[in-house]
């Protein structure tokens, strides 16, 4: 029953998941990314900590991409997911021509943002929950800020983070067990 799931149920301690300092270069960032995608171990973000080990954000596939990606698709800085960080104002519609300005620029442009430190381009993260916190709770502030982990406290120490595929997961097996026994039961 998800009712009585909480943090402590589903986080995944930080020491598992795949993290970098926020001065590592987007290159190298891109690298490890890549590294975590061939492990296929379900990670598709990297936690980003600060200068004093604290987590400040993560970099997610997107994140990533814009990062080397031409100027117009670049945040003015790092900020919460569920803002419209980019202004296409005289700009037309027609995106096809921007994609072909990108296409030939992309490859000179690459080098010089590759270098580029992971903090300029990360999510920040701002909300946290506790090891005690209900799920409801976490989903309720993923999907306002439209974030794909929250960092977990105990007390004022980070020790993992919760990320909405595992709570998606939880709720499609629990849907699954109320809808459809008899395929739940088949597994």
């Amino acid at each position: 029953m998800l009712d009585d799931i909480v943090v402590k149920d589903v986080y995944i301690k930080i020491d598992d998941y795949p993290h970098i300092p926020d001065s590592t270069p987007v290159g190298q960032a891109i690298h490890i990314m890549h590294n975590v995608l061939e492990d296929k171990s379900k990670f598709r973000n990297i936690l980003v900590l600060d200068e004093d080990n604290r987590l400040a954000g993560y970099l997610s596939l997107r994140d990533l991409i814009r990062a080397i990606g031409p100027d117009y698709l670049r945040k003015e800085r790092p900020d919460i997911k569920g803002h419209q960080p980019f202004e296409f104002t005289g700009l037309d519609q027609d995106m096809s021509a921007l994609s072909l300005i990108w296409q030939e620029g992309f490859m000179l442009k690459l080098q010089d943002e590759l270098k580029k430190p992971a903090k300029d381009c990360m999510t920040l993260i701002e909300d946290y929950v506790a090891l005690e916190d209900n799920i409801a709770k976490c989903l309720y502030l993923m999907l306002f800020h439209d974030v794909l982990v929250l960092p977990v406290l105990d007390g004022e120490q980070v020790v993992g983070v919760i990320r909405l595929v595992d709570l998606f997961e939880l709720i499609a097996e629990d849907v699954e067990e109320a809808c459809c026994p008899e395929v739940k039961g088949g597994r």
